[in-house]
């Protein structure tokens, strides 16, 4: 009995001391943490209060994007009178630099400005939106550009942010505006604006991509969803129309190829079949970088648009797939901004840009499938341009300000500017 009562005090001895040196464990892991996170609030405190993950995100896709971007023009660059094998690392290099300048210019503005700047900026967005098709430069039977000499600027990626500023300003000022015909005909307005404007060029995915931000802007700001179902019918019946009596021309060809590009592969399906073939030969682990076949003078300009077959031609499917998880966390993260920000100005900004991310991103890779007509819209941070860089960082430096402003613990809040009666009104 004696022997039974010592062996059962040594268990339980031994179960203390178990108990206890795990207890030392999680506590020293849990100051570790604790120390971890005050020397980042640290960090975060000395640079203003932004954002370290969403700009660690941003630096690392567009240094991702240079590297890509050099490998995938490579032989386009040798293949010339002058060859030049830096050409394309050089420039895209500049482009991310002045980029990242920009980016932390926007987020050092108190993002408040544009509640009262958004009528500027949606001016100014039609403006150049007509000034191109005014003294654009043609390039493939497309007008798009400005051409300034130095660098061709593409207005319509700019007109992503100025729909952005002002759906979010236009809301604040008045939320009654969502919710009646007369506040809603202006934000159509400007929609219809946009979408012919940038159709004309022609460029079907930048109209959809600014339609589709500022209804996702209007829809949190609490936009009747019934009032989508005539834009919608309007867009299917359109659709159905030109398919069924407009087949002669371009734009029957333009919204029916992708259904069968091998049909016409020397034709309008050429650039998406080439892409198909790319995204074949990668497979699973990819070819390696720099070792793909399709960019040596088989797909067009695939610097470009197409930059994402490339990628997958090289880095193969689990290539492809983190770089699908990197977009949806960053996304994911610009709507933790939106919904930790002080104000609805703020939520409003950060929504429209996480928005302007996502659906650039799934249009992109929808084209390079072949699920929706082929179209000109860059994979963000990393196809080739300087327009396209540019936007996308002066967007981050947005969500960037808001963020900078934020109050993480505190329910999201009617701006100070919209006065008692609008806040009752909420």
């Amino acid at each position: 009995m004696k022997e039974r009562t010592q062996m059962s005090d040594k268990k339980t001895e031994k179960e203390r001391r178990k108990e206890l040196r795990r207890r030392n464990k999680e506590t020293k892991a849990e100051a570790k943490r604790f120390r971890r996170a005050q020397k980042m609030s640290g960090l975060r405190s000395r640079l203003g209060g932004i954002d370290l993950v969403v700009v660690t995100a941003v630096i690392l896709f567009s240094l991702f994007g240079v590297a890509m971007v050099f490998s995938a023009g490579y032989y386009q660059t040798i293949n010339t009178s002058n060859p030049n094998p830096l050409y394309y690392l050089m420039r895209q290099g500049i482009f991310v630099v002045t980029g990242w300048i920009l980016m932390f210019a926007a987020s050092g503005l108190d993002y408040h400005i544009y509640e009262k700047t958004g009528g500027a900026f949606l001016a100014l967005s039609i403006i150049l939106l007509v000034l191109v098709l005014v003294i654009g430069q043609n390039v493939n039977g497309a007008v798009r550009w400005i051409n300034l000499g130095f660098i061709r600027i593409t207005p319509s990626e700019f007109s992503k942010i100025f729909v952005i500023i002002f759906t979010a300003s236009y809301l604040v000022r008045d939320p009654r505006n969502i919710r009646t015909l007369k506040g809603l005909a202006v934000l159509v307005a400007a929609m219809a604006a946009h979408f012919i404007l940038i159709i004309r060029q022609p460029n079907l995915s930048t109209a959809i991509v600014i339609v589709m931000i500022m209804t996702a802007i209007m829809i949190v700001g609490g936009l009747n969803l019934f009032y989508l179902i005539v834009p919608a019918g309007a867009a299917v019946a359109g659709y159905f129309y030109i398919i069924t009596y407009k087949t002669p021309y371009h734009w029957y060809q333009r919204l029916t190829s992708f259904m069968d590009p091998f049909a016409e592969r020397q034709g309008d399906g050429y650039q998406v079949v080439q892409g198909l073939i790319a995204l074949g030969n990668g497979g699973l682990k990819g070819l390696g970088f720099g070792k793909s076949i399709s960019k040596n003078m088989y797909l067009p300009e695939p610097q470009n648009d197409f930059i994402l077959a490339i990628l997958g031609e090289e880095l193969g499917y689990i290539g492809f797939l983190i770089l699908m998880a990197a977009y949806i966390f960053l996304m994911f993260r610009l709507m933790m901004i939106a919904l930790k920000a002080k104000d609805r100005l703020g939520f409003y900004l950060a929504t429209g840009v996480s928005v302007m991310l996502g659906l650039q991103v799934v249009i992109n890779v929808a084209v390079v499938t072949s699920s929706m007509p082929a179209t000109g819209i860059t994979l963000p941070f990393i196809s080739y341009g300087g327009t396209s860089m540019w936007a996308f960082m002066i967007a981050m430096g947005i969500a960037l300000s808001v963020s900078r402003r934020r109050e993480p613990d505190a329910a999201l809040s009617v701006s100070k500017s919209e006065g008692p009666d609008r806040k009752a009104d909420e």
